[in-house]
Formats: C-alpha cells, sequence, structure tokens
C-alpha cells in the first residue's frame, strides 16, 4: 500500500483511536481518527502562504469549487450539494491554509463527497479557463459601451462587506503590526483595493506551487471505509513525485512601530464622538506550546469572562469604553492576547495603557482569586465535555481544526487533542501562580506589543466608493473604441457564461444518491407532558441520553402581556445572570455559575403555532452536570426570583455591549435581520420577535441607553421592574427536562419546591398582536454593499408542502444562485417558505438592490418554464431531504421535541412531508407558480445598505433610515 503507517495513538479525550499515515511518494500525511461515529467528515487541506493583499488564496478556495477534469460542470459544488445528504459542505481560507472539509452519515454520498472535493483541488478547470477568476475574483464588467465601468466579483464583494466591519479591520491591523515581517502581514481574503491586481498567470502558478499532495494535510474521522478512503487519495497522489516542503514557522521579529493610528468608516452624517477602537494586543506563544495555550485560554476567562471580571471591571469603570473584550486567539503558527475597547475615544488611549498596567500590576502583587481560576477552569472543562457528546455539528470538523492548530507546522497532531491532562496539570499550576507569571512575562514584560488606534471618520467608504468609481470612469475615457468594445465582449461572454446552461452529460458526470437511498422514516423525539401538582403548567420530559448533563428550562407563560413589555422583558433576559440578586453579588453570581453550572441563560421565546396563534415565553435555560443539579436549580431561582434591576452603572454597560453585538450582526447578519424585517409586516410573530431580537429592540437599546445617560434611569428601572413582576407568578410556570427518566420526578420537584413562594395568580386574557406597519425600508449603514430582504404572506395562494420543499431547493441552488451570485456578484442567496405561509428572498453581501428584486419577483416565470430532467428533480428531492437527516445534540432533540409539540406538528406529518417529497414531480412544481405569482403582488422590501445605493434605488422605498 501507498500509504504507511507512522503512528497510532489512544485518543480517549475524543473517543477515537488515532492513525498516523504517510504517503511515501510525495510525503503526504493523513490522519485518521477512528471511532463508531456514523457522522463521518473528510477534509483536505493545503498550507497557503499569502503573498499580498490580492486574496489569492480565498479567490482559489472559490475557483476549485467551479469545475474540474471528472466534473466539468460550471459549479460541480453546487450540483453536488443540491443532491447530497450531506450534514457539512464547506471549504474555507485562513491566514495560512485553505481547508475543504465535507461530512455525510450515508457511506456512499460521504464517497461522492469526497471525489468530487478531490477532483476539485488537485484538478480544478481554472487554470485553463480564465472565465472563473473573472467571475468568482474580480473583472471590469461593461455590458454596453454607454455605461460606467464597475468591479464585480463574488470575492471581490465579499471582502467589501466583511473589510466594512471595523473588528475586521482591527484584527488585519494588529497582525500586520505585530508580524510585519510574516504572511501574517497580509489579508488572506483579499483587501478589494489589491484583488483587482490579482492575474490569471499567477493564479494559476500559485495553484501549480501549492496546491500539490506533498503541500497536504488529509483528516478522515468516523467510522467509514478506511481502505476505500486511501484508494481515493492514491488516484490523486501516485505518480506525482515530491515537492519542497512548505514550512511556515518564522523568527518572530519585535514590532517596528508599536502606536498605530487608522481611520474607519461612519455613516455620512453619523456623530463620530465616542466611536473610536482602541486595541492592545501582545505576540505570546507559537502553536507548539499547548500548554500555554489552554493557559491562555483560562486567562481569557479569568480577565474578561464577564463584567466583573478584574481587567474588564477595571476598563469599564474607568470608562475607557462601551464595550471591553478581549482574550486570545491564533492566527496561524502565533498566538496573541488582545484587549479591545469600543465606544471609545481615541485621546483615551494613555488611560487604556494605565488602567491595563496597573490592573494587572495589583494581580500578581495581590494574587488571582484561586476562586476565579477554578471556575475558569470548571467552565472551559464543561465546554469541551459537551463538545465531545455534541451531535449537532460534525465532530470531526472540530478535531480536525484543532489538529491542524499544531500539525501544519509540521508538529504532531496527536497531542493537542488529548485535552484532559492539560486541563489538570493547569489547574494545579493555577494554585502555584502560574496564571500571575503568564501576566508578568507575556504581557506586562513583554516587548512584542502594539496599540491601535482606529479613529471613526463619517462617510470614509462613501469617499472611497466615490474615488474608484471615477478612477474607472477616468480610465475607460483613455480606452480606445476598439478596447471599450473588448471590455463589452468580454462582459458579455461572461454573462453568456453564466447564463448558459450545463450540458446534460457533464451533469450526468456528478455521482448522487439513488431513489432507493431515501427514507421517510421519521426519528420519534420523545415527550412526556404532564401537569403540575401545583399551577397550572405543565411538565415536559424529553428521555435523552446526555452523558451525565441535566438540561433544564423553566418557560414563564407570557401570553396576556402587553406589547411593550415584550422589549423590556428581552433586556430583562440579557441582564440576568449578569446583575447582581438579594442573595449574591454579580461577580460573587458569576463564580457561582462558573464553578457548578456550563451557564446559565435567559431569552424570550416565541412560537408561532399551526392555528395561527402565538405561544410566547420568558424562559430561563439553564445546565449542569448531575453531581451540580442542586446548584442549578438553587441558582437558576435565585436569578429568577431575586434579580436586582438597580444598579444603573451594571446596566448601561450591558446595553452598550448588546448595541456593539447587533451593530457586529449587521457586518455579518444582515441578511437576516433584512428578511425578518420584511416578513415582521406580515407576520404578528415575527413582529414580536423584532421587539425582542431585530432592529425595533436595536432602537429601543440605544433609547435605554439615552435614557440612562440623560439621568432619567428611574423611568426605565420602573418599566422594567413593573415588567419583571408581572412574570413572576407560579400560573406561568412551565418546565422542561432533558436527560434521564430516573431523574425527571427527582428535577421536577425540586424545581416546584425551589419555586413554592411565589404567588399564584389568574393570567389575563391572551393577548392579539399585531404585525409591523406595512412599507418598503431601506436601512443606510456604512457598508459598501446591500443584504436585500422581501417578503410576503403566502398563506392564501401557496400550500406549503413537500412541492414547495423541493422548489426551495431548486430556487435556492439554481434560480438565485445563478441569478443573484454567479450573475449579480453577491456572496450569497436565498429562499424559504414555512408552514406558517411565509414566504422570503435575501440577498447577502450584494453589490445590487434593484437587479435582487426584479430576480425575486421573476420567480412566478422561471417556476413556469421547469423542465428538470429526472437526475435533477433527484437532485432537489436528495438536497431538501438533507436538512430533516441531520443530527442533533440530546438539548436540541428536547427542545425540538418541545417545539413541535407546541406548534402543533408530529412526526407523522413530518414523515408525511417527506413522502410528498419524495414523489414530487416536475409539473407539480410547475403548478406553483401561479401561488407565487398571486402571493408576489402584495410584498414588503427591507434593505439593510450602502447609502448611495439605497439613494440610487430610492424609489423602491417607502422610507429610509439611518440604522446607526
Amino acid at each position: 500500500m501507498p500509504f504507511k503507517k507512522i503512528e497510532s495513538q489512544n485518543i480517549t479525550d475524543i473517543h477515537s483511536m488515532g492513525h498516523l499515515y504517510v504517503h511515501e511518494e510525495t510525503g503526504a500525511q493523513v490522519l485518521y481518527l477512528e471511532n463508531e461515529d456514523k457522522n463521518k467528515s473528510f477534509t483536505i487541506g493545503f498550507k497557503t502562504p499569502p503573498y499580498s493583499d490580492n486574496g489569492i488564496t480565498h479567490i482559489i478556495e472559490h475557483s476549485v469549487l467551479n469545475g474540474s477534469k471528472k466534473y466539468p460542470s460550471k459549479e460541480p459544488f453546487v450540483e453536488i450539494i443540491k443532491g447530497s445528504m450531506n450534514t457539512f459542505v464547506n471549504a474555507m481560507t485562513f491566514s495560512d491554509k485553505t481547508i475543504y472539509p465535507v461530512a455525510s452519515t450515508n457511506d456512499q454520498d460521504f464517497s461522492n463527497l469526497m471525489s468530487v472535493y478531490l477532483d476539485a483541488v488537485f484538478e480544478p478547470n481554472f487554470r485553463q479557463n480564465p472565465q472563473i477568476l473573472a467571475q468568482e475574483g474580480w473583472h471590469y464588467h461593461l455590458e454596453k459601451a454607454e455605461d460606467d465601468l464597475i468591479y464585480k466579483g463574488v470575492v471581490y464583494n465579499e471582502m467589501k462587506g466583511a473589510t466594512a466591519s471595523p473588528d475586521d479591520q482591527m484584527y488585519h491591523i494588529m497582525n500586520q503590526s505585530l508580524y510585519p515581517d510574516s504572511i501574517y502581514q497580509y489579508e488572506s481574503g483579499g483587501l478589494p483595493s489589491a484583488i483587482t491586481d490579482l492575474t490569471q498567470k499567477e493564479f494559476v502558478d500559485y495553484h501549480q506551487e501549492y496546491y500539490h499532495p506533498s503541500n497536504s494535510l488529509t483528516v478522515l474521522y468516523g467510522d467509514l471505509d478506511i481502505d476505500h478512503a486511501f484508494e481515493m487519495l492514491e488516484e490523486y497522489f501516485d505518480g506525482k513525485g515530491k515537492t519542497p516542503a512548505v514550512d511556515l514557522k518564522f523568527n518572530i521579529q519585535e514590532p517596528k512601530e508599536k502606536d498605530i493610528q487608522q481611520a474607519y468608516s461612519i455613516t455620512e452624517g453619523d456623530d463620530p464622538a465616542d466611536k473610536d477602537y482602541l486595541c492592545l494586543a501582545w505576540h505570546v506563544s507559537t502553536a507548539d506550546n499547548l500548554l500555554e495555550a489552554m493557559g491562555f485560554e483560562i486567562l481569557e476567562e479569568i480577565l474578561f469572562g464577564n463584567n466583573q471580571s478584574p481587567l474588564k471591571k477595571a476598563l469599564l469603570d474607568a470608562e475607557i469604553g462601551g464595550d471591553i473584550s478581549g482574550g486570545h486567539d491564533f492566527p496561524g503558527y502565533t498566538e496573541v492576547f488582545m484587549i479591545l475597547a469600543k465606544y471609545s475615544s481615541a485621546d483615551k488611549m494613555d488611560d487604556f495603557k494605565k488602567v491595563v498596567k496597573e490592573t494587572l500590576a495589583k494581580l500578581i502583587e495581590e494574587g488571582i482569586d484561586p476562586e476565579i481560576i477554578q471556575a475558569s477552569i470548571n467552565k472551559i472543562s464543561f465546554r469541551l465535555k459537551e463538545r465531545v457528546i455534541s451531535e449537532s455539528r460534525p465532530r470531526g470538523l472540530f478535531y480536525t481544526l484543532s489538529a491542524y492548530q499544531t500539525w501544519l507546522y509540521d508538529f504532531s497532531p496527536f497531542e493537542i487533542l488529548s485535552f484532559s491532562e492539560r486541563l489538570e496539570e493547569l489547574r494545579k499550576l493555577g494554585k502555584e501562580g502560574y496564571f500571575e507569571k503568564l501576566i508578568t512575562e507575556k504581557l506586562l514584560d513583554n516587548n512584542y506589543r502594539v496599540a491601535i488606534t482606529l479613529e471613526a471618520q463619517p462617510g470614509l467608504n462613501d469617499q472611497k466608493e466615490a474615488k474608484q468609481h471615477q478612477e474607472l470612469q477616468d480610465y475607460k475615457s483613455q480606452l480606445s473604441q476598439q478596447e471599450v468594445e473588448d471590455l463589452v465582449a468580454s462582459t458579455q461572454a461572461l454573462i453568456e457564461r453564466q447564463v448558459s446552461a450545463d450540458k446534460p452529460e457533464d451533469l450526468a458526470k456528478i455521482p448522487m444518491l439513488t431513489k432507493e437511498d431515501l427514507t421517510t422514516k421519521t426519528e420519534e423525539l420523545p415527550l412526556a407532558i404532564s401537569e403540575l401538582e401545583k399551577g397550572k403548567g405543565k411538565f415536559y420530559h424529553a428521555n435523552q441520553f446526555t452523558s451525565g448533563i441535566d438540561y433544564l428550562s423553566l418557560y414563564w407563560d407570557i401570553r396576556d402581556l402587553e406589547l411593550e413589555d415584550y422589549s423590556r422583558l428581552s433586556l430583562l433576559a440579557k441582564l440576568m445572570s449578569a446583575l447582581a440578586t438579594k442573595k449574591y453579588s454579580s461577580d460573587q453570581l458569576q463564580r457561582q455559575i462558573d464553578t457548578h453550572t456550563g451557564g446559565i441563560l435567559a431569552s424570550v421565546d416565541i412560537v408561532p403555532k399551526l392555528d395561527g396563534s402565538i405561544q410566547t415565553y420568558f424562559a430561563l435555560n439553564g445546565k449542569a452536570l448531575e453531581a451540580s443539579s442542586d446548584h442549578l436549580i438553587e441558582l437558576m431561582q435565585e436569578i429568577m426570583v431575586s434579580t436586582l434591576i438597580e444598579d444603573q452603572q451594571e446596566i448601561l454597560r450591558i446595553i452598550q455591549e448588546l448595541i456593539a453585538g447587533f451593530e457586529n450582526r449587521i457586518n455579518f447578519g444582515a441578511h437576516v435581520l433584512a428578511l425578518k424585517r420584511a416578513l415582521s409586516q406580515y407576520k404578528p410573530a415575527l413582529k414580536l420577535e423584532q421587539m425582542t431580537s431585530g432592529i425595533d429592540f436595536f432602537n429601543y437599546l440605544k433609547e435605554c441607553r439615552d435614557l440612562l445617560k440623560e439621568g432619567k434611569a428611574d423611568i426605565l428601572l420602573d418599566q422594567l421592574n413593573t415588567s419583571y413582576q408581572k412574570v413572576l407568578n407560579f400560573n406561568r410556570l412551565n418546565i422542561l427536562y432533558t436527560g434521564n427518566q430516573e431523574r425527571a420526578t427527582l428535577i421536577k420537584n425540586k424545581v416546584l419546591k425551589a419555586f413554592e413562594q411565589l404567588p399564584i395568580k389568574d393570567l389575563g386574557p391572551i393577548q392579539t398582536y399585531p404585525s409591523g406597519k406595512k412599507q418598503n425600508e431601506a436601512f443606510v449603514t456604512a457598508q459598501d454593499v446591500n443584504y436585500v430582504g422581501l417578503a410576503t404572506d403566502a398563506s392564501e395562494n401557496l400550500q406549503y408542502s413537500g412541492v414547495s420543499k423541493v422548489l426551495a431547493n431548486e430556487l435556492n441552488l439554481g434560480y438565485l444562485w445563478n441569478t443573484i451570485r454567479v450573475q449579480g456578484g453577491a456572496y450569497g442567496s436565498g429562499y424559504g417558505h414555512d408552514r406558517m405561509g411565509s414566504l422570503y428572498m435575501m440577498s447577502y453581501r450584494d453589490p445590487n438592490i434593484r437587479q435582487s428584486v426584479e430576480s425575486y419577483l421573476a420567480i412566478p416565470d422561471y417556476v413556469r418554464q421547469l423542465n428538470l430532467s429526472e437526475s435533477e428533480l433527484l437532485k432537489n428531492i436528495i438536497g431538501s431531504l438533507s436538512p430533516l437527516e441531520r443530527p442533533k445534540s440530546a438539548h436540541e432533540k428536547g427542545v425540538e421535541a418541545l417545539t413541535l409539540h407546541l406548534t402543533g406538528l408530529d412526526h407523522q406529518m413530518i414523515s408525511q412531508l417527506k413522502e410528498e417529497m419524495i414523489a414530487v414531480t416536475n409539473e407539480q412544481l410547475k403548478e406553483l407558480a401561479v401561488g407565487l405569482e398571486k402571493s408576489l403582488k402584495d410584498y414588503s422590501l427591507a434593505v439593510i445598505g450602502n447609502k448611495a445605493k439605497i439613494e440610487k434605488d430610492k424609489d423602491l422605498f417607502d422610507v429610509v433610515y439611518d440604522l446607526y
């Protein structure tokens, strides 16, 4: 066999036997993590050092998935997803590696995914076809000679969105300044200003150099046929020879420039006061020191785990920033420790440094509280234990990423996967001054550090956009008529490629499952329901194996509360576990939670029902090892009943953190915000969600912040306490316990005992909540791209069924992928239709607005003309079934069982849905065109995005807001 086993180790922490192999001809290494997990995974990774900011590694990651020698269709990646039962498929670019992971519980599907990915990375078509770089990377776009010249490209637009985030900018500046003579000075994802320098020759040459078996590291995980996997690898490894090794290690140099000032963009007209970012960062270690790596993970919890953590509290008390965070990170070979202050001012940098230095010096002098150390270690230990038993995400991917953390730099991949011994060693070392030593040597006495100021500048991105636009028009004006015609011709040729259908014979080459591989069986999720002996609530028990962890949720029925209570209760949920209680100060409470539990969090849960009504709860969720269940219930009772809503300063801090978190969501999840905003104008449940987590809640947080800053705290505190007291009624209480059957009655009785002193009062009449105001809305942010959401209520015109589910798969991975992403240049798109009648479309990091809306509205015409072959139809059936078959953790199964019950669904209805999906015909899909057309005659539009582009298409909107 071409593969020789180098080493085997029993890795008990992840219930696996690890085997390391080498392909003798090429030197390629393969790690096989052998275990009984049916959710198998395969990842092939390459060392991919960038040499500039042109994004070459990122664009190659996209482009290899655009056709290959064995699978020459335009996008076999999309075709395989369309017809796969995968549990994970993606490709990811990091600062010094690019990886291609897949996972599936189906043996044949797993083999199919491996085959497509291996051919993609080693035999991509982009080497012969420059149109792939043009589409995925960048190109001059000129559809008609009289048009303005623009840049277009999927990665180009993706990175315009990503680099607009000040967090992303700060991370790039940090690596650039800490490691100026290394590959980490470059933005591997690509800076839009440099992406347009990338040439086809560079592109092909880089792939030839780095995408060789000798430079690959492959991980196989789970209960799989290892001999078959090796045979598949041999097809691409054998006969390739050996290339020189790529060594990513380097000698770290002390930073040349230690104080850096740059600017980031906020919306034109926005007040820049107190919107600067400040950062202190240190180089602290390298990939070979695993004890230090885990030590810094624990130190992060000690210093920044919550608002009462010593360094975070000191910085908040000194008003250095409205939001303080910090911790360790791995750019690659190196490890960084950083402290970030948001909502700050550039003139506070000296105070920032002073507070950090004095606080850390005080910790060394007085010693870190041993209870804080143990609580931090316990918190991390629980997190690692839960990850090992969780099935909701492919465990193989977690372990692969961990292995790469050392293996990529020529260290063993085994040691990092065995974490228990390091945790226990650090538990012992923590009593001997280890963490104080880390602070002294790696922070206070460490000259390998930088201080970065990122100042808010209104309209900066708009200025850059206008400048670039003018430069492009100036460039165009200098072209000859022939050169302009050539640009038009190349643009039209690319469009022709994008709109043209694949050859049937090319599509037929892509492996797929058969109808015989499909099943309509649905796992029954057990849920025992009983009345509580006291009050009007219910006890729900989801009997699941949880490896000794109790999952407990207390659901307080709030269907009778007023609409105005919902935003207040959502804020209250964020305050609980963070504020003091009658028994514990806030820092004592945090310590108790971290020491004895896996976390206690509150939320407002909104469950729309099939009958049109809405079930709403104020929920308190907790988890702990079975041995700590008494502590868990005692803490949940204390938090639920005795939280003190009175610390104005702490409440303001939490609100500012929530505002910062929402703004970060806008940078990375605005597509979801937009589509839910549009839906909220039709669906009362989505309007409630707006009040508790959407744009309405964001605006409410800003109002609360202003009340606190303007000396009107009494108004806010009275409102919060009034809503809080409404919830504290035993008749509202319902209990969900996910765990062992033998413990269910015990847990129920302990919870009832803990809350027996609560008053018992009748609930008021169930409220009927309105939907949002019907209008087309735009929300301006400091983005260079847009997030375009369109939604309507299709209840009257479009039946939810297996047919509509299969159509959604075709629209997502067929029509919208081609029109919004491939032709439009957006990074992503989506379509959905659910049982409640919600119909929606959205785009992600989209250069367009009007063009995307027109594409959405053309969906009925596309459906009317559908003519899918039998194999294409089967692909869509398989792809639409796939999400219903993905593994779930025990906790997720418990929550889903309750949600199905509350909604009015059962496993027979889901089985029926699967039967409808498997039986779908092309004619049934086409018949949905009528209902789609009727539904889309009335719709709501919500766009979050760029000011200039919103202004250009302002006739689409009834109202335009500045979001922040």
